[in-house]
């Protein structure tokens, strides 16, 4: 996945005029961390159940680190990772396809579905204007 800053016009694939950024979060850059209240990380929770914008493939948490024990193995006969491999259960809940949006005030905000995860597990403080949709938000 690429990176894009917060509130950043958005520019993932093709623009879509006055549709912003928020969670596009890399490995290489420092973020903003700090709590949310657990009410707005259950409605983006249900915003995630369907994304919109989706690519082919996932992405995968840069974030993480893969714990060392992990084994990543392949099918017998196929080119496919095993599924049941401790590996493919690890990546599967840290990652992600798709985008959350939200708007408010005139402003339309794309998140990746995997913003939850960078919420609970990374510290990552959304900024407040996205809050505040998300919480006006009905769902």
């Amino acid at each position: 996945m690429a990176y894009f800053p917060d509130l950043a016009p958005y520019a993932y694939g093709h623009p879509h005029p006055g549709v912003v950024h928020v969670g596009w979060l890399s490995n290489s850059h420092p973020f903003p961390k700090g709590p949310v209240a657990s009410r707005l990380i259950e409605k983006m929770k249900l915003f995630a159940e369907q994304p919109v914008e989706r690519y082919r493939g996932v992405h995968l948490c840069e974030l993480c680190v893969a714990p060392s024990d992990l084994e990543k193995t392949i099918v017998p006969n196929r080119v496919v990772i095993d599924p049941n491999c401790s590996w493919a259960k690890w990546a599967s809940q840290r990652s992600g396809n798709g985008e959350i949006r939200v708007a408010s005030s005139g402003v339309m905000f794309a998140a990746p579905v995997l913003i939850v995860h960078y919420i609970e597990e990374h510290s990552y403080l959304p900024p407040a204007q996205f809050l505040e949709a998300i919480e006006e938000a009905v769902g």
